[in-house]
Order: C-alpha cells, then sequence, then structure tokens
C-alpha cells in the first residue's frame, strides 16, 4: 500500500484544510455571519492553502505532511498577515 498522495489527492487536501480553518476562524471571531462573508473566507483560505503546495517547487523532497501543515499555517496567517509582511518588505505603508 502506497503512502504519497495524487496531485489531484494532495491539492484537494489543501483547499479541504484551507476550507476549514478558513471558515474555523469565521466562527471563531466577533463578526457578524453572512453567506458572503463565509464563502468569501473560505475561498481566500483555500487559495492561500493551495498557494502553500508552490513550496514543491522550491524544495522538491519536502513531504506531503509538511506541505500540508504549511497549508493549514498559511491559511490561519490569512491574508492581512501577508498584506503587512508584503508592504514591510518593499518598505510601503
Amino acid at each position: 500500500m502506497e503512502d504519497s498522495l495524487s496531485l489531484r489527492e494532495t491539492l484537494l487536501a489543501l483547499v479541504v484544510v484551507g476550507l476549514v480553518v478558513g471558515l474555523g476562524k469565521l466562527l471563531a471571531s466577533n463578526e457578524k455571519l453572512s453567506w458572503r462573508l463565509a464563502i468569501g473566507r473560505a475561498l481566500v483560505s483555500a487559495g492561500l492553502a493551495v498557494a502553500a503546495g508552490a513550496l514543491l517547487a522550491f524544495i522538491p523532497g519536502l513531504s506531503q505532511l509538511a506541505v500540508i501543515g504549511l497549508a493549514a499555517a498559511s491559511a490561519v496567517f490569512g491574508e492581512q498577515f501577508l498584506e503587512k509582511l508584503i508592504h514591510l518588505k518593499s518598505g510601503t505603508p
């Protein structure tokens, strides 16, 4: 039995991790819930999680569990953290 996932299974796992983390963050926040906000947050978090899969291009031997863990971390940090990091690195306010 093989332990590694196919590309499709890995992408699906990353999307699911992102969706769950995004919805969990929304449910834990004090923001007023709406379908639009829930779907938007879930999609952004899923996109960030899938983007973590790009690490395989830079670190080819990285385990799938590490990629999924990094996907969860990037979904937790969210777009605000990444935006602040980009502004900090570029020197713009």
